[in-house]
């Protein structure tokens, strides 16, 4: 429109200035025109005049074809745009039925935009969605898709990956994981999924030597468990294939740093013990606990099954001498001191270790104990009371 109107400013402007000419000058001249046997006769005013005419028609028709092809432009923009705008509602009512768990409704929503750019959003939520409805199959093929897209890609990748573990399938988690770049596997959350997929390949050597390096993201916790489980997996496989007595040279070999690791003694003697090798595990704990207990040794005295574990006993005895209120020491004492059939000791350390914990497992020992002792009465007591407490 500002256009057009400067148009007409301009024809006005131009009658004008030609009216203005015309009182100005009084000859108004004389012009005459010949072409293809045609003649044209005229004064100057009329020539200015058709002049005048001629140019305000041309920019006259210049601003109607641009103002039609704007027009047109503008209504596929505006069709564009209602387009987008029922995508986007498609999208939010997908969504919304999804944190309402109407998963029909959501799945009807997503589906219809299942094709549209998102940034792959669309397709993670479709993915929820089929696992909600129990259509693990079709989540997976929506999770590939997102994983072509580039804001989408690690995500679903972690959904690929975790739902590989969940069903048992490490060679596929793994495979997963060598799909993703150097600073994507640095992420916690992702190192986390790889220690994972590769204690359940039972890749033990791997995961041995990647866990340094892993300490940070992993947390103490869940480092340690991770630790003591390589290394018995990787002890396991000497054990199985060569044998107790190069187990046991295999771990002499290891560096002194190694051996002084709780969990990894925890994993040494689990395996010795694994093996039959009660002595030498009774040993061991006595060896690598010369001073304070380590609480990832002591739980594993429970397990020491000798005629005379005097070693064993002594040093839970010296312990508990420092501190009497100890229930895991005065457990441990109880289960070595059952097993070596010394129903006194064991029946004084478990009951002191009830009566401050009154764990289950300690009471199942103890209804053995009383069992074994032809006191059925207290025994059937004892068992009901584990019961309740594993409840």
């Amino acid at each position: 429109m500002n256009s057009f109107v400067r148009i007409l400013f301009v024809f006005v402007l131009l009658l004008i200035l030609l009216v203005i000419g015309a009182m100005i000058f009084d000859d108004r001249g004389y012009v005459f025109i010949e072409f293809i046997g045609y003649a044209i006769e005229m004064n100057v005013m009329s020539l200015a005049i058709s002049a005048i005419l001629v140019f305000t028609g041309l920019q006259l028709f210049n601003w109607f074809i641009n103002a039609t092809v704007n027009a047109a432009s503008g209504s596929r923009s505006w069709l564009g745009n209602m387009g987008q705008r029922k995508k986007q509602k498609l999208f939010r009512q997908g969504l919304i039925a999804l944190a309402e768990n109407n998963y029909h409704a959501a799945k009807e929503a997503l589906g219809k935009i299942e094709n549209d750019d998102f940034d792959g959003i669309n397709l993670l939520a479709a993915a929820q969605v089929e696992i909600q409805l129990g259509q693990p199959q079709n989540a997976r093929a929506l999770w590939h898709k997102a994983a072509l897209v580039e804001s989408s890609s690690l995500a679903a990748t972690l959904c690929l990956i975790r739902d590989a573990l969940q069903n048992n399938q490490s060679d596929n988690a793994l495979a997963l994981l060598e799909t993703l770049n150097n600073k994507q596997l640095s992420q916690a959350l992702v190192i986390k999924l790889w220690a994972q997929a590769l204690e359940q390949a039972g890749l033990w050597q791997e995961l041995k030597s990647k866990l340094p390096g892993w300490k940070k993201a992993l947390g103490q916790n869940y480092y340690d468990a991770l630790s003591q489980q390589a290394s018995f997996g990787n002890f396991a496989e000497i054990a199985s294939k060569e044998g107790a007595t190069q187990l046991m040279q295999n771990w002499q070999s290891l560096p002194r740093s190694t051996r002084k690791d709780p969990a990894q003694q925890a994993a040494y003697i689990q395996q010795l013990i694994d093996q039959g090798m009660h002595s030498d595990a009774e040993k061991a704990l006595v060896e690598f606990q010369k001073s304070d207990p380590q609480p990832l040794l002591v739980p594993l005295f429970k397990q020491i099954k000798l005629p005379n574990p005097n070693a064993a006993i002594k040093k839970l005895e010296g312990w508990l001498k420092q501190d009497d209120s100890n229930i895991e020491l005065l457990s441990a004492l109880g289960h070595v001191s059952y097993h070596a059939n010394d129903q006194e000791l064991a029946e004084k350390a478990l009951s002191r270790a009830i009566k401050l914990g009154n764990r289950q497992q300690d009471l199942r020992l103890m209804a053995e104990l009383k069992e074994s002792q032809n006191n059925q009465q207290q025994a059937l007591q004892l068992y009901k009371q584990s019961v309740k407490q594993g409840d």
